[in-house]
């Protein structure tokens, strides 16, 4: 009776074991991607990708993970972002030029290219974008783009 039952038992389980995966994500072998496939068949709701943008955008310009310790992991809802916009809170000039564009985001972007000096001042709404070779620009209102580089 046991082997009976035991052979009952094996000869059901086979064909379960043979069904493929419940959802066509599932076969992604790359977490990122399957992650994005589950996003694109299930997409977030709005308040999620909100705190995705807000993450991604507190995160914008710091490379490396050891230099975003302090900001959370951004939530696998979109691609990275290419470039944010802000206002500029103040701006602090150096010596050799150089300025430190304080944004009201609380992001701070210091220039490293002293030769275009463009016109910036508190109000003005910047873009900041990533340039060639992993570098960044930041926009000024006039058109006027100087390379920066985020400080915090």
């Amino acid at each position: 009776m046991r082997t009976v039952l035991t052979t009952i038992l094996v000869f059901a389980a086979a064909p379960l074991a043979a069904q493929p995966a419940g959802h066509a994500c599932a076969m992604q072998p790359d977490p990122t991607a399957r992650l994005a496939c589950y996003d694109r068949a299930f997409p977030p709701p709005p308040e999620v990708q909100e705190a995705a943008r807000q993450q991604a955008e507190a995160g914008f310009g710091l490379g490396s993970a050891k230099a975003r310790q302090d900001v959370s992991e951004p939530v696998a809802v979109g691609e990275d972002a290419d470039s944010m916009q802000a206002r500029v809170e103040r701006v602090d000039y150096h010596g050799g030029g150089l300025r430190v564009f304080v944004l009201e985001n609380g992001q701070s972007w210091m220039q490293t290219d002293s030769r275009s000096m463009g016109h910036v001042q508190p109000g003005d709404q910047v873009l900041v974008r990533k340039g060639l070779m992993g570098g960044y620009l930041l926009v000024m209102p006039n058109g006027v783009a100087v390379r920066v580089k985020r400080l915090r």
